[in-house]
């Protein structure tokens, strides 16, 4: 039988699009249930009334990643819950997006951001905290989040 030379694209469930906070929610939910997570009844309930349960973790993975690189989120707001459905992928071939990411929230001074980024990269067992924090982190610490986002930055190239 002769080769046929044709591409095939992958398939997708969704199209490319801008996921709500409560979609990103959702899409958190379904990557931590994919790695085992056991969720409470609230969380239950938000993966069983979810539309999009039913797409693969990949594809959701992927759509999110699109959304970001394309700028459809926006605001620090939106791509905070982009980045935190993210990281609940664990999925440690993520890790120089992630690192893309923290450089240009960085170079935003956008700390929140920054702080969400510096956490799922630490869940993926990146040395992003200092160890002069004990292990220990918090959103409000801005000036310690920055001064390890920066030193991680610098030591870690993105």
């Amino acid at each position: 039988m002769p080769a046929t030379n044709h591409i095939r694209k992958p398939l997708r469930a969704i199209e490319i699009m801008r996921f709500t906070n409560d979609q990103l929610e959702e899409i958190a939910y379904i990557f931590e249930r994919e790695n085992g997570y056991q969720h409470d009844e609230y969380e239950k309930r938000i993966i069983s009334n979810s539309k999009i349960s039913h797409v693969e973790a990949e594809i959701l993975e992927e759509n999110v990643i699109d959304g970001i690189e394309r700028g459809l989120y926006d605001n620090s707001t939106d791509r905070i819950s982009a980045y935190w459905a993210l990281g609940k992928r664990y999925n440690r071939g993520l890790i120089p997006k992630f690192k893309k990411w923290l450089k240009i929230e960085f170079e935003k001074n956008e700390d929140q951001a920054v702080y969400q980024l510096l956490i799922s990269l630490g869940n993926m067992e990146e040395p992003v905290f200092n160890s002069d924090r004990n292990g220990g982190s918090a959103y409000y610490e801005i000036e310690l989040n920055m001064r390890d986002a920066k030193n991680y930055l610098e030591n870690n190239s993105a």
